[in-house]
């Protein structure tokens, strides 16, 4: 689940036992696992360093989910605040200085972001804020707002926390990942009904859209990220299937 590109490695979520954890594809197809979900479950997408060496991700234990920065080689693990009870997925800034998370704050909801070095969280958003996306320029991130019935409106926030223009977009349940496709114009999104959406590119200044997968119905895309190229989509993806059995009672 939750796939990441990483410079030469791909980070993804795996489930064992009914326990999330982390681990990575290297090189010769290796799997090595970095996090055991016996410690804490990873309950949303890791956010990889534009320089691949880190990765940021949030650990649910004891009914508190925190965030934790970790090495690219599985070292180095340790947890970036205790004052924030995140939600969702973080967001490594293009400078590599501050990770962007939603988060409870005194049990209030807010988008936050974090210096990488230590430091007070500095507040973006007051209010329902989730699963932030920097955008390539550092200039703003664009994130999921509250749930209206069956879908969502996405925002937008200045990286000092200003208000920042969007056009007006409304997505899906089921589809508040989305990323960037080169420059800060482009945005690749899933869209489609509650069992069955395709990625799509909208250009943010015309309101164009371009589809860029058909893999028909029967398979749900579940999450996805772009390479750092822009050449490849990467992807998870589940298909329902049921099987008959025919169980014979003893008479």
């Amino acid at each position: 689940m939750s796939p990441r590109f990483g410079p030469d490695y791909i980070l993804y979520r795996a489930s064992t036992s009914g326990t999330e954890g982390l681990r990575k594809l290297g090189e010769g197809q290796k799997h090595t696992e970095l996090w055991n979900g016996r410690d804490g479950r990873v309950v949303a997408a890791p956010a990889i360093a534009p320089n691949g060496r880190q990765f940021a991700f949030p650990v649910r234990r004891g009914g508190v989910t925190r965030l934790h920065v970790m090495n690219a080689d599985g070292s180095g693990v340790r947890q970036l605040t205790a004052a924030l009870d995140v939600r969702g997925s973080p967001a490594w800034s293009p400078d590599g200085q501050w990770i962007a998370v939603a988060a409870n704050r005194d049990g209030q909801p807010a988008l936050f972001k974090l210096p990488i070095n230590g430091g007070a969280p500095v507040l973006l958003v007051q209010g329902f804020a989730v699963d932030p996306v920097w955008s390539p320029s550092g200039r703003f991130l664009i994130y999921s707002g509250a749930d209206v019935g069956t879908t969502f409106p996405l925002k937008a926030v200045a990286a000092d926390g200003s208000p920042y223009p969007l056009p007006e977009l409304v997505l899906g349940r089921g589809a508040r990942r989305v990323a960037f496709l080169g420059g800060d114009d482009a945005l690749v999104l899933l869209k489609g009904d509650m069992s069955y959406k395709e990625l799509w590119v909208r250009d943010l200044k015309t309101g164009r859209e371009r589809q860029l997968t058909a893999l028909g119905r029967g398979f749900t895309i579940g999450d996805f990220d772009i390479s750092l190229d822009g050449r490849e989509l990467l992807f998870d993806r589940s298909r329902d299937e049921s099987d008959i059995v025919l169980i014979e009672r003893p008479k």
